[in-house]
């Protein structure tokens, strides 16, 4: 890396170089039979080169390519990208991969899988369920003109478990992600089974204003929202809604956001961003207080504010070494006024339970409207779930809805941006949604 960084130099006044080692491999089964084994491995090369005011950038699959640098030459010529500083920081020791996931065999992670398969259907060997397990460990340098040079070394098992009805479509679905083998316990397996099972007793809604409880894998349509609003870049263009609200309390006192890229084995932990900025525990909100923005280096100077350590290469859809380094999220974590989730459950008189929802990427995303299709979801009377809510829908806004959090759940699930996990959630109460019936 430093080869190639000294010849870029020659043409160039600043320079990064980016690479990436990442081998993946993913095992499915279903009905207690082996669906698929898959295995990717790939090495990607991404550097960026400043020259007066201009940025350039351009990919390569080895470190040996020198065509990457006229490529890029060519790129700071003929697009409009704004130089920004390439940082320089310290770099601390963050726990983002696992010597037993990094030691893994393919043996291994197929017996693993088919273990929470044998447990499913020990539990309900009439119901047709399926497991996936993907394995993924990654290698990331980073070398820059400012003299920062560091790696880190990454791991993940994701977990997708689910069950399917009588006519073939999922009827359940429960993920989970770390950087180590995720813990999956049978308690949890039979609560899949107990909502699939009520998945036969079909309820509908009318319109109606109703207490809500949204799952923590739900929770990540919602936060979307969230995050559309202290995006930096959003800030910085002036189209925040929360951009000038430094300070103030705009949610319930009972909730708590931060991003925690340097949580231990978390789903996206990592020691540095795509630029180099060391990761960090970022607060969000504190108490309904809104305590910071996430900032990438480019937005630095613009909202004053030093960069947070959330810059990735990705957009809303992908996450391919060709992306620009953006503002996204690493470990969203909720905390606050926390309650049992049987209590939760059972102090509700008339509500619902979503466990899925469809068209969280539709909608003024950045201004906090949602308005979703509930997938799946459960009518609760008198503390108990009847039946599977159908044909009905959310919709509002999260500055509103935010105020209405009553309680927060123990038990944490990895929470879903469209494609990609964002961190994790207990079971959130809010006080009051529309709901949008028959």
């Amino acid at each position: 890396m430093k080869t190639l960084l000294e010849k870029i130099l020659e043409v160039c006044d600043h320079a990064e170089v980016y690479s990436r080692d990442v081998f993946s491999t993913s095992v499915s089964v279903q009905a207690g039979e082996i669906q698929g084994i898959e295995s990717e491995k790939k090495t990607e090369v991404a550097i960026r080169i400043t020259k007066g005011d201009k940025m350039g950038a351009a990919v390569a699959t080895s470190l040996d390519d020198e065509t990457i640098i006229e490529r890029a030459l060519i790129s700071l010529e003929n697009q409009k990208s704004e130089a920004v500083d390439f940082p320089n920081e310290k770099v601390e020791n963050v726990i983002c991969a696992s010597d037993r996931v990094k030691n893994m065999g393919t043996q291994e992670l197929v017996k693993l899988t088919f273990d929470v398969s044998d447990r499913l259907k020990a539990i309900a060997s009439d119901i047709t369920s399926g497991v996936e397990l993907i394995k993924t460990i990654k290698n990331v340098k980073m070398i820059n003109s400012s003299g920062f040079e560091s790696e880190y070394d990454y791991t993940n098992i994701a977990a997708v478990i689910y069950t399917l009805n009588e006519q073939g479509f999922y009827s359940t679905i429960k993920e989970y992600s770390s950087s180590d083998v995720p813990m999956i316990q049978d308690k949890q397996l039979e609560k899949m089974i107990e909502l699939h099972r009520l998945g036969n007793q079909m309820v509908t809604l009318e319109n109606e204003k109703m207490p809500v409880v949204f799952s923590g894998n739900v929770m990540g349509s919602l936060m979307l929202r969230v995050l559309g609003g202290v995006n930096g870049g959003n800030v910085s263009k002036g189209i925040s809604p929360v951009g000038e609200k430094l300070g103030q309390k705009l949610f319930s006192d009972k909730i708590t956001v931060r991003d925690d890229a340097t949580m231990p084995l978390g789903c996206n932990s990592y020691a540095f961003d795509d630029e180099g900025t060391p990761a960090q525990n970022t607060v969000i909100y504190e108490s309904g207080v809104l305590k910071s923005f996430l900032v990438s280096c480019g937005q630095s100077k613009k909202i004053g504010m030093k960069p947070t350590g959330n810059a990735q290469k990705r957009t809303l859809f992908s996450k391919e070494i060709e992306d620009s380094p953006s503002v996204f999220d690493t470990n969203i974590i909720i905390e606050g006024h926390s309650v049992p989730d049987e209590a939760i459950i059972g102090g509700i008189k008339r509500g619902l339970f979503i466990t899925g929802v469809m068209g969280a990427h539709t909608g003024n995303i950045n201004q906090g409207d949602f308005s979703m299709n509930i997938s799946s979801g459960f009518l609760i009377e008198n503390g108990k779930m009847v039946g599977k809510v159908k044909g009905a829908m959310i919709a509002g806004n999260i500055y509103d809805l935010f105020q209405k959090v009553e309680a927060i759940g123990t038990e944490k699930e990895v929470m879903r941006s469209i494609f990609y996990t964002m961190g994790y959630s207990p079971m959130v109460l809010f006080s009051e949604v529309n709901i949008v019936g028959k």
